[in-house]
């Protein structure tokens, strides 16, 4: 079946269809107030007509904390610029520039008479502009902490300079345990550049080694935990100690034994010149006795004395080596042959 022809008309209004650009995406809206919002926006206005501005400023400082909104920016720059805070009118419009862009290009949905708005809001600006200078702090590694006179004003790098009152004031800089810090003086009106240099974090390279000497890098076993030294070393000595006092024990024990058994021997000798029977009573016999008494008591005790300072240095050589950090094995080539390396650490 053969298709009409399309009207001038018809064809007209497809050109136009596929000719005309996509529609531009809507610019991002603040999300309408939530109650408690809506509640300090309200309280803000009573007490902006009743003349407090400083309290209807501080509302909208808490208000900025919480919506980061470009309407709060505005309000409290503006606020700030009527009470002579021009420090912080500077800081906060020059942020609801940054956020709204110009009046013909937003960067934000805007309500009708922004451009009026915003005209006075640039007219504020550089007023409060006369009276502060300006900070360009720059890092040389990013995520510093800045401060200025103590304040922390952000990370370097910072999105935008820092408004203060003419005169000297101490820049700082807070990175990985280092700390800069610079005193800058800037008029009014006018501006200046500070540097925070800190160390370039340099990535470690792995040693090298000539060929000749080892083809391949050694492979050490996995590291193990070490028991303490000072509890080696205390053990160690304890038991040394201790086989060193019972030696000794042991070598004037013998002596005694000795010293004894010769008055045994001398006693005897005289019992038997003076009766046929020893019996209690009698000095020779009681001597003899007293003296073979302690003859057997020292041997004994050398005896222990000694088997103990076997034992104690046996334990000392013992715990030397359960105590010690367990042997590390490295396998690799050296040269042009493998090996094992074995090593022991104390």
């Amino acid at each position: 079946m053969r298709r009409p022809p399309l009207s001038p008309i018809t064809a007209v209004l497809l050109l136009l269809t596929c000719s005309a650009p996509a529609a531009a995406a809507p610019l991002p809206r603040r999300p309408p107030p939530t109650g408690p919002e809506r509640e300090m926006l309200d309280e803000a206005k009573r007490l902006l007509d009743e003349g407090r501005l400083a309290d209807a400023r501080d509302i909208h400082l808490t208000l900025w904390g919480l919506t980061k909104s470009a309407s709060d920016a505005f309000r409290v720059g503006m606020l700030s610029f009527r009470l002579h805070d021009f420090e912080r009118a500077a800081e906060f419009l020059s942020i609801y520039f940054d956020m709204v862009g110009t009046p013909d290009a937003p960067k934000i949905w805007v309500p009708p008479g922004f451009k009026e708005s915003y005209e006075l809001a640039r007219a504020d600006f550089a007023e409060a502009r006369r009276h502060v200078g300006v900070l360009d702090v720059r890092a040389s590694e990013p995520g510093a902490a800045v401060l200025v006179d103590g304040r922390q004003v952000g990370l370097s790098p910072l999105p935008r300079p820092v408004y203060v009152a003419p005169g000297q004031h101490r820049v700082s800089g807070h990175l990985a345990g280092e700390l800069r810090e610079v005193v800058a003086a800037v008029d009014a009106g006018g501006e200046r550049t500070v540097w925070l240099t800190f160390p370039r974090a340099r990535a470690e390279a792995p040693a090298r080694f000539p060929a000749s000497k080892v083809a391949s890098p050694l492979v050490a076993a996995p590291p193990s935990s070490a028991p303490n030294p000072a509890l080696r070393w205390w053990t160690v000595g304890a038991f040394a100690a201790t086989s060193a006092v019972l030696a000794t024990v042991g070598a004037l024990s013998v002596l005694e034994a000795n010293d004894a058994a010769e008055e045994r021997d001398a006693a005897m000798g005289r019992a038997q010149w003076e009766v046929f029977h020893c019996r209690p009573g009698l000095p020779a016999c009681d001597a003899y006795a007293d003296a073979d008494g302690r003859t057997k008591t020292f041997t004994a005790l050398s005896v222990g004395a000694f088997v103990g300072a076997g034992l104690s240095a046996g334990g000392a050589v013992a715990a030397g080596f359960l105590l010690a950090p367990e042997a590390k094995v490295r396998v690799g080539v050296v040269g042009t042959a493998p090996g094992v390396g074995l090593s022991f650490a104390w």
